[in-house]
């Protein structure tokens, strides 16, 4: 890493509240993990470095970008992230550029701010996180609560997933306590809420939002007529892997995505916490600028903590109206939907092409192929066919021939670790309920 450019990493993780911020929050966890440009300067293949909590300063000596798991220490709290971001599929280099950056959150900004409507509505808090791309909503609920228990009694665990929550693995820290039942339960029900908030913002956006930027689910393109391969995602794409699998940027950490895609000169960015009083156009000459980074962290984190609030009473609100919704009674019905025997019938060649074993790995792993194949199926077969096709797909994920990971290079998707059912599950129960709410392309 140029000079320029790790100085300005090191002046920020070197200022003492901007070290204490992190630090504070790493209390709540049990391992943290690095990624950065210097560890692929160093040879490694795939960026990431995983150390036990006590080394998380040696990660910020690296100059290395700090996320923490899902899963926080002694589960005293079920964390509930919703990330929201733009894409763009057709030019994804498209944000890294400052003038582009702002006009996208200048056609964000109507979306975002009903993001919050939808969760003041509840009495929901929580902190917002801006990247560079977007923000990621934080709040989290006490496991000693009444909406935890209810969100546990909504929640749907496949047996496959049921029995690695059970297992400890050795030497993985990711997997030194099993997932007890309610917790993974509840885990699977927020994504379910968040999943019906998504369901609010995209009715909401569509008329609201003047820029006429859609929201889509994990960035699968909208194919409209202004926004055809780009948009703002709602990504619920952690509630497709089990909890221990997860993990999510740091509030107040440097952000390199810049740098690793080759813009060096643009520089690394800084995740900001909006307070209140700032706008979004602020935050963008905020993250960009480590003076200014430091001057906000000092304004507004030197005499207090930075705290995700806990939000158990709102949570219960919104779980109580997400059980009383048409969306949930389509998860219903999914869940109930028997798997058919048989193979489903790959009538269109389009649809066929997806699972040639030549091209299944990536094309069943890329959203907009997943919401292809639930809308194909849901218009020729019904809930019944999408559940079975989606059964395939996990019978794909777990073709060890199909190569999905490569444990020389660390790179894909270890499905040993993951879920094949549940992904699988998870996919089609999204797209095939976004597609009968109406709310699809």
């Amino acid at each position: 890493m140029d000079e320029k450019n790790f100085s300005f990493i090191r002046k920020f993780y070197g200022d003492p509240v901007v070290r204490n911020l992190i630090i504070e929050q790493s209390k709540n966890y049990n391992y943290c993990i690095g990624a950065g440009q210097v560890l692929l300067e160093r040879g490694w293949t795939l960026p990431v470095k995983e150390v036990e909590i006590s080394k998380i300063e040696e990660l910020m000596n690296d100059g290395l970008d700090i996320f923490f798991p899902i899963r926080c220490r002694d589960d005293k709290y079920l964390y509930v992230i919703w990330d929201i971001e733009y894409f763009n599929k057709k030019n994804p280099q498209f944000i890294f550029d400052r003038k582009n950056q702002k006009q996208i959150f200048n056609w964000m900004s109507p979306a975002l701010e009903i993001v919050e409507e939808i969760l003041n509505s509840f009495g929901i808090k929580y902190v917002i996180d801006v990247t560079m791309s977007g923000i990621h909503v934080w709040s989290k609920i006490s496991t000693e609560s009444e909406a935890f228990r209810k969100l546990s009694s909504e929640g749907f665990i496949l047996p496959s997933l049921e029995k690695k929550y059970s297992l400890v693995v050795a030497g993985d820290k990711k997997r030194v306590f099993p997932v007890y039942p309610e917790l993974g339960k509840s885990y699977n029900a927020a994504g379910k809420v968040l999943e019906f908030f998504t369901h609010k913002l995209i009715k909401k956006n569509k008329k609201l939002n003047k820029y006429k930027i859609p929201v889509t689910i994990s960035d699968a393109p909208p194919l409209d007529k202004i926004f055809s391969f780009s948009g703002i995602s709602s990504d619920l794409t952690q509630y497709a892997h089990p909890i221990y699998m997860r993990c999510i940027r740091a509030i107040c950490s440097v952000h390199q995505k810049s740098l690793i895609n080759g813009h060096f000169n643009l520089g690394p960015a800084i995740d900001i916490v909006k307070t209140k009083g700032i706008t979004y156009s602020d935050v963008m000459d905020i993250m960009w600028d480590v003076d200014k980074a430091i001057k906000h962290f000092r304004k507004n984190f030197s005499k207090k903590r930075l705290e995700i609030p806990e939000s158990s009473e709102g949570w219960l609100k919104a779980v109580n109206t997400y059980i009383k919704s048409d969306l949930r009674k389509k998860h219903k019905q999914w869940e109930k939907t028997a798997v058919p025997s048989g193979r489903p019938a790959f009538d269109s060649p389009d649809i066929k092409k997806l699972f040639d074993n030549v091209s299944a790995n990536p094309a069943l792993l890329i959203p907009n192929n997943l919401q292809i194949i639930a809308e194909y199926f849901a218009k020729h077969g019904g809930v019944t066919a999408v559940k079975k096709v989606f059964s395939v797909i996990a019978e794909y994920y777990n073709n060890n021939n199909l190569r999905w990971y490569d444990p020389a290079r660390f790179t894909g998707i270890d499905w040993n670790k993951y879920d094949a059912e549940t992904a699988a599950d998870f996919w089609g129960r999204v797209y095939w309920s976004l597609n009968v709410s109406k709310l699809g392309r």
